[in-house]
């Protein structure tokens, strides 16, 4: 799992909140700047991220927009479904951990591609 949110703060609050929740996890934190290069190096199944770019949109399997408008927002893709979560919450990010870990341990080759086919 990569998360690349801004500010810090809160790229650090949720990485933190998903290793209390899920100790196996894998969590590293990037700037949003830092988002492409660290896709490309390290291929997440899920980012957390303030912009979906092209390189996420490949590689992960589920990635969560955060939105920052009038209320903290999010538009989260998990296998190619895209909803909306108005108020979204750090339950609703683990629950797009938990969702991945299940389609990665069914045994299919579950890959972006694959998502939104």
């Amino acid at each position: 799992m990569l998360v690349a949110i801004a500010p810090r703060s809160y790229r650090e609050s949720v990485a933190l909140y998903i290793h209390r929740h899920r100790p196996q996890a894998e969590v590293s934190i990037v700037s949003p700047e830092g988002l492409d290069a660290e896709v490309g190096r390290s291929s997440p199944h899920l980012v957390v991220c303030n912009e979906a770019s092209e390189a996420v949109l490949e590689v992960a399997i589920t990635w969560v927009r955060i939105l920052f408008e009038d209320s903290l927002g999010a538009e989260v893709s998990i296998d190619g479904r895209i909803q909306r979560v108005e108020d979204v919450a750090m339950n609703d990010i683990l629950e797009g951990f938990d969702r991945t870990e299940a389609l990665l341990t069914e045994g299919d080759d579950v890959t972006p591609e694959s998502a939104r086919s």
